[in-house]
């Protein structure tokens, strides 16, 4: 099916709100990276600014290839940004920033998508083959040239957590993990092991487990990334580096970081979002979710379309 070319409504209205402001609030996250980057660089943390940059660089040896076009001249141009946790990835978005319409188009994919030509869903793919066998599957999946790529360590938290000098989080579920308790209701997360003891994965059930961590991992990003804003954080922009450095991988280099953050900050203000819909298929003797022909041409079309100058 690959090529180029429930619950009660109310319910489902409500999930699908809720995954449709996650998405936002992670874009958000990427765009606030940029900005804060490029405003402790006007400064005399410039070369602070590099070190992050060059620890943060990992090149991917992939079978794909598509060039990044000039960034200077405010070119749209795609990107793969991959939440992962261990060997696990949790969110996959293809972002593509078009800065002379001041517009970001995001196509989301669900882990769980099956893809034929790899015989294996995407989670699994990432499992075996990393972020290089990754985007080399989306890329010929969607037809569309992705350049760059950037994963954010979800397990890596804490740290933001401390460089903003704590969250407030509102608990669903009581459990304990690693000496912590953690009760239904408001908690107020500071330290680091607190906050991994947080985000560790509980419960017999392990599709509920991991889609309990998942849903806690986002909460935890979406508290942080208003407290990023602050002028505390930016006065502290070492903790802020250091955090950035441990838990971001990217092959933008330092001179795209730049670039982005003078050039690309205002992508927020007109966001246009798909959420690829799966169709159930029995593969092998078991249950798979897949894209229909239908969804891969919509996806590829949407992402040419905000390419376009």
């Amino acid at each position: 099916m690959e090529s180029r070319h429930r619950r009660a409504k109310h319910g489902g209205s409500r999930s699908k709100n809720k995954k449709k402001h996650r998405v936002l609030k992670i874009i958000g996250f990427i765009v606030l990276f940029f900005v804060l980057i490029s405003g402790v660089m006007l400064g005399k943390a410039y070369m602070d600014v590099k070190k992050v940059s060059d620890k943060s660089y990992q090149a991917i040896d992939r079978t794909t290839q598509a060039k990044l076009p000039s960034l200077k001249a405010k070119s749209p141009f795609s990107f793969l940004f991959l939440g992962i946790n261990g060997k696990s990835v949790n969110d996959i978005l293809v972002l593509t920033m078009n800065p002379k319409q001041d517009k970001t188009t995001v196509v989301s994919l669900n882990r769980d998508i099956y893809l034929t030509s790899e015989s294996a869903t995407i989670n699994e793919v990432y499992s075996k083959k990393g972020v290089s066998g990754t985007i080399d599957a989306l890329q010929k999946l969607l037809g569309t040239d992705i350049p760059k790529y950037m994963t954010f360590d979800m397990s890596g938290l804490g740290d933001f957590v401390t460089a903003v000098g704590g969250i407030k989080i509102q608990n669903e579920t009581h459990f304990i993990s690693n000496g912590y308790e953690f009760k239904p209701g408001t908690l107020t997360l500071e330290k680091k092991d607190e906050v991994n003891a947080f985000l560790t994965q509980v419960g017999e059930d392990t599709k509920k487990a991991e889609n309990s961590l998942i849903e806690r991992e986002q909460a935890v990003l979406m508290a942080v990334i208003p407290k990023m804003k602050s002028k505390d954080t930016i006065l502290k922009y070492n903790q802020f580096l250091n955090a950035f450095g441990s838990n971001i991988k990217t092959d933008f280099v330092f001179g795209n970081l730049k670039a982005l953050g003078l050039h690309y900050s205002g992508v927020l203000g007109n966001i246009n979002k798909e959420n690829l819909k799966t169709s159930k298929t029995m593969i092998d003797g078991k249950d798979q979710k897949i894209l229909t022909e239908d969804q891969v041409n919509k996806a590829h079309d949407k992402i040419q379309s905000a390419l376009s100058e």
